[in-house]
């Protein structure tokens, strides 16, 4: 772009944002037909984009974009897209033009995402008269149905097959349980890997973004334990009024707070691995694989809520004598 001169610079947003539009029309139709996983990053473009060149300019190209894959494929998928994801990018895009520090722009891109989808379901679960975890349900019977079946195809005992019934029955009333927990968990994914993302490339633009700091500084702040100490004596109190939310309730915090202790304990296993000299690349690899073996992500858990009360890294700040 260095050779547009001063009377053609208006041409800039127009060409890169076509060339947004391209990269986001082709993501989305690739992840709504062949690897939905890509769909976290579609904000992606956008954020970058709209730090760039302003909240209205990134708007008309949502817009363009849910036109043109509304056209290619269909005005429903389209409208999700934009509908589930759009909200977090003018969240953060907003955010980050007036220079929020890292955790302000993660915490309004989760709760906008987390909000515009809670929204979607309800208007599809409205449309379709009945409520999302209805579908939900009804999805985990039609792959519990499947999954039996496949099983006694493979000559599994009618035993067998009863306590493997139960077992995945028990399971998914467990997920069904927790999908608030695992919205909001995902939440913090999708503008986690947005943010940054988005802070490199526009970075490698010449636009500073203040990045998010290093996971091996990270810990959970001081009154975190009287925080939690708070919550669940609230949660008992709810359990006292027999509301029939407590159970809900509980199961939701639960994985929330050992999500908490699972950063905590890859915060930790980072630490350590530094002071091993060992390069951002390998770490990486190594703490996922972690992440993806379930047993260690057990330990991963006790190893954050023991630093959690131990402090092992010496981060958290005392207060002066």
């Amino acid at each position: 772009m260095k050779h547009l001169n001063k009377d053609n610079k208006w041409m800039i947003p127009i060409i890169e944002g076509a060339g947004i539009l391209g990269m986001e029309v082709l993501g989305g139709l690739i992840a709504i037909y062949f690897f939905p996983f890509l769909l976290i990053l579609f904000p992606l473009g956008f954020v970058i984009y709209g730090v760039k060149h302003g909240l209205v300019n990134m708007g008309l190209l949502m817009a363009i974009t849910a036109a043109v894959i509304g056209l290619v494929s269909d005005f429903t998928s389209a409208s999700v897209l934009i509908g589930m994801f759009g909200p977090m990018a003018v969240g953060m895009t907003y955010s980050m033009r007036k220079r929020r520090r890292p955790l302000e722009v993660l915490a309004t891109g989760s709760i906008v995402f987390f909000a515009s989808t809670l929204l979607l379901f309800a208007l599809f679960g409205n449309a379709a008269g009945t409520s999302v975890v209805k579908q939900v349900e009804e999805t985990f019977r039609e792959t519990l149905f499947m999954q039996l079946e496949m099983l006694e195809g493979m000559g599994m005992s009618v035993y067998e097959l009863d306590k493997t019934r139960t077992m995945l029955e028990d399971a998914y009333s467990y997920l069904i349980l927790i999908l608030p927990a695992i919205l909001m968990v995902l939440s913090f994914v999708v503008s986690y890997l947005n943010y940054l993302f988005s802070v490199r490339l526009l970075r490698a633009l010449g636009i500073g973004i203040l990045p998010m700091p290093w996971l091996h500084r990270f810990t959970v702040p001081n009154n975190f334990g009287v925080g939690m100490l708070v919550v669940f004596i609230g949660l008992f109190a709810v359990k006292s009024f027999d509301t029939g939310f407590y159970d809900v309730i509980f199961m939701n915090l639960i994985v929330l707070v050992g999500t908490v202790f699972i950063i905590q304990g890859l915060a930790v296993t980072d630490y350590y691995l530094l002071q091993l000299k060992m390069n951002s690349i390998a770490r990486g690899i190594l703490m996922f694989i972690l992440v993806i073996l379930s047993p260690m992500l057990t330990v991963i858990s006790l190893l954050g809520g023991a630093d959690i009360v131990l402090d092992f890294r010496k981060l958290r700040r005392r207060k002066p004598r």
